[in-house]
């Protein structure tokens, strides 16, 4: 059933209850619901954890657990990588990139990061998850680096942001040949038979874009084009376009280049949005995190009968707290996120 719900919102059709999408890392909560310690099989009990709350929608069942020790605060992994507590699977971070200076941005060849037998085995790990989910949850495709996230991930925030500005025209090479590593990535989304595909670039932080409009028109979305064509091509697909912090000033062009949902974060306006461009496109969120945090389970109760109320000109929303659902949320609150859900939702 909750596939099928999920579907229908995707295509703007009538649903029983409000669908439902969320990212759950939150082991005592886990305990809870399915009734024994998650630890003891990570994968299986997120499996049964998100099929026991009827969630319609998940980016993938995790394949990792990562267990702190009292006192560690975080751990080394492999190429560079560092492990953050975060619930069972632990938030990654990297502290060496792959240049050191601006010269060595502007000579950067990003070809060699594209891999047919990667993205392949991804899109097969997404199937494989979705087998195990069954028709119980949509599993869909998360490609994480569409472009603007390339060189985030490649060079850090200081180097891309330095050579970005001061050698536009230089760096704009460089943009595009990450285009050209997306455009095969996204053009093997397009053909994997799946029904959806969320896009994720990082283009907003939480006070808003980190440049100004211009340069993303200028820079950014003539290369969205090309990467985003494939999917357009395929009739059967949907894709969804999501980014930290509040990207609304970037909003209209994401809807001209053809993206059909979209997830609102906690700090913008759904209730505009929804007004806006709700009757055509789906929109997922944008409960605050924040509240289920430290709010009391009365002010959970509010937050999601905002967010359904603010949603209400969208046929096509997915409720789903938009910085997920960690292992700090208190459990008490959990419990009442879930039943608000499914008590406010139902239509």
């Amino acid at each position: 059933m909750s596939y099928q719900r999920v579907l229908n919102a995707i295509h703007l059709r009538a649903t029983d209850r409000v669908a439902q999408q969320e990212n759950l890392d939150h082991p005592a909560f886990m305990r809870q619901v399915i009734g024994h310690d998650p630890w003891r099989d990570s994968q299986q009990a997120f499996i049964d954890t998100y099929k026991a709350l009827d969630v319609d929608w998940i980016f993938g069942i995790p394949k990792r657990s990562v267990r702190f020790e009292p006192g560690e605060s975080s751990r080394a992994g492999d190429d560079g990588v560092r492990y953050t507590e975060w619930g069972m699977t632990g938030s990654s971070w990297r502290e060496e990139f792959a240049c050191h200076d601006i010269e060595d941005v502007l000579n950067y060849d990003p070809a060699p990061l594209y891999s047919e037998q990667g993205i392949q085995q991804t899109i097969q790990s997404c199937r494989d998850d979705q087998a195990l989910m069954g028709s119980s949850a949509m599993v869909s495709g998360l490609y994480y680096t569409t472009l603007f996230q390339f060189p985030i991930m490649t060079f850090g925030w200081e180097l891309f942001l330095t050579a970005a500005a001061s050698e536009p025209e230089r760096f704009d090479r460089v943009l595009k040949d990450f285009a050209d590593v997306s455009f095969r990535n996204v053009t093997a989304w397009a053909n994997s038979g799946l029904d959806l595909v969320l896009l994720h670039d990082d283009v907003a932080m939480e006070r808003g874009l980190v440049f100004h409009p211009k340069w993303y028109r200028k820079h950014l979305f003539p290369l969205y084009e090309r990467i985003l064509a494939p999917v357009k091509a395929n009739p059967a697909m949907r894709m969804a376009f999501v980014s930290d912090g509040d990207y609304t000033l970037l909003l209209d062009d994401l809807v001209a280049l053809g993206f059909n949902g979209f997830i609102i974060n906690a700090n913008m306006n759904m209730a505009e949005i929804a007004r806006r461009i709700g009757p055509d496109h789906f929109l997922i969120g944008n409960v605050s995190t924040a509240i289920l945090t430290f709010g009391t389970t009365e002010d959970v109760r509010r937050e999601v009968r905002r967010c359904l109320d603010d949603a209400r000109s969208c046929s096509g929303h997915i409720i789903k707290a938009t910085a997920d659902l960690p292992h700090n949320i208190p459990v008490a609150n959990m419990q009442v996120y879930f039943d608000a859900v499914n008590s406010f939702g139902r239509r």
